[in-house]
């Protein structure tokens, strides 16, 4: 089946988050009809490290937040270009989560 939207894509995007997160701890993924995010359960952070993808209009945004002060987002009209964003951007926060959640 050909993905045309992010509910059509939640199998493979919870695939992504276990490949990707299963190694991390306080890690949680909520998939919406035209929404997804990863996010960081962190009870020390209110506004905590989070990924999230969000169809309106045939557009998707993809937002990155690493919990402290950077954010970065990315718009396309493409699902596939998107989803490939929204991978890097996955990887992006699974390697910050490993290198800053290190305990002494």
């Amino acid at each position: 089946m050909i993905s045309t939207n992010i509910k059509s894509s939640h199998f493979k995007i919870e695939n992504l988050f276990k490949s990707i997160f299963s190694d991390i701890p306080n890690t949680s993924i909520i998939l919406n009809d035209t929404s997804v995010i990863i996010q960081h359960d962190d009870d020390s952070n209110q506004d905590a490290a989070s990924i999230e993808i969000t169809e309106a209009n045939n557009i998707y945004i993809i937002t990155y937040w690493d919990g402290y002060s950077l954010v970065e987002e990315e718009k396309s009209n493409n699902l596939v270009k998107s989803l490939k964003i929204f991978k890097r951007f996955s990887k992006k926060l699974a390697k910050n989560l490993t290198r800053f959640n290190k305990k002494p």
